[in-house]
């Protein structure tokens, strides 16, 4: 799903979810399972059944093994960042033996993203899953090898994140591709010029980020940094290159400044989350701790970026 597909209009409210026909496919699920909490929907194409995370493992395992729902092949696994509700994992499943369909959908907290693999379930789920953790940052515990399919390691960065600092590439290009290209071509005929806006400002800025990424990077190795210090490098060169972007202040006699874009405080504070988050993991694994104590320990570490310490 593109970005452009994910935006909605501001003030628009969005139609409540249709509920499933009976009989089908969700009841089902509900026979099988009566302990889980299923939130189920009609999809375009598939039943949609939202579950909590820590049922992923049990909900799976009977999607394949009962023969009452018997979904022997998992089409796709993937996810999708809904910002400050977290991180969704997506998975479409189907039966060869009813030929039905099912769509099952977990949300994770963007601070914890952990779920269960599922790739005891289906093996197929094995490069699907490494995808997502280097795309998104999810981690799938128990899966036998998270190494990135794409991207070399320690990276720093998950570009599929709207937090990633190119994120705004994609959403920019395609407005232009969708309102401003046509605008053009209107213009080129004779029409009157449509009015000029920021976005190609930010298409530039956009551009311009990613020349700058790529060079501080090279630079940082060139000079043989470290991970963490090619990392502190390459956003050093991105808060310059956004310090010198910025509009000089206003004079003043000119008009009190607009509110602060609270959309930018968000980012910021994801990836200052990011950040912690991944050198708190690491310290608390040099420290050897377990799994519940190293969680307690990003937790806490997460909370102090929260409070500001």
């Amino acid at each position: 799903m593109s970005a452009a597909e994910e935006r909605r209009e501001p003030g628009a409210k969005e139609a409540p979810p249709a509920p499933p026909p009976p009989g089908g496919v969700a009841d089902t699920f509900k026979k099988v399972l009566p302990d889980v909490e299923f939130v189920a929907s009609q999809g375009l194409l598939d039943i949609v059944l939202t579950v909590p995370r820590q049922d992923v493992p049990g909900v799976m395992r009977a999607a394949k093994d009962d023969p009452r729902l018997a979904f022997d092949y998992l089409r796709c696994l993937s996810a999708i960042d809904q910002m400050e509700q977290g991180l969704e994992v997506v998975y479409n499943l189907y039966s060869f033996k009813h030929s039905h369909n099912v769509t099952i959908k977990t949300l994770l907290p963007a601070d914890d993203p952990q779920v269960a693999t599922v790739t005891t379930v289906w093996n197929g789920a094995l490069w699907h899953e490494r995808e997502a953790h280097e795309m998104f940052g999810i981690a799938f515990q128990g899966h036998p090898d998270l190494r990135p399919l794409l991207l070399e390691e320690d990276l720093g960065y998950y570009p599929l994140l709207k937090s990633h600092p190119l994120a705004e590439i994609e959403e920019s290009q395609e407005d232009f591709l969708r309102e401003e290209a046509p605008a053009a071509a209107a213009t080129a005929a004779g029409a009157p010029p449509a009015p000029v806006d920021e976005r190609a400002a930010k298409i530039a800025l956009a551009q311009k980020k990613a020349e700058v990424l790529k060079k501080a990077r090279e630079e940082a190795r060139a000079k043989g940094l470290r991970p963490e210090e090619e990392k502190a490098f390459v956003q050093a060169a991105l808060k310059a290159l956004e310090a010198e972007a910025a509009p000089p202040a206003a004079a003043p006699a000119a008009a009190p400044p607009a509110p602060a874009d609270e959309r930018a405080a968000r980012i910021a504070l994801a990836q200052k989350k990011a950040e912690v988050l991944k050198k708190a993991r690491e310290e608390a694994r040099a420290k050897g701790l377990s799994p519940e104590e190293e969680k307690a320990f990003v937790q806490e570490a997460l909370k102090a970026v929260e409070e500001g310490k």
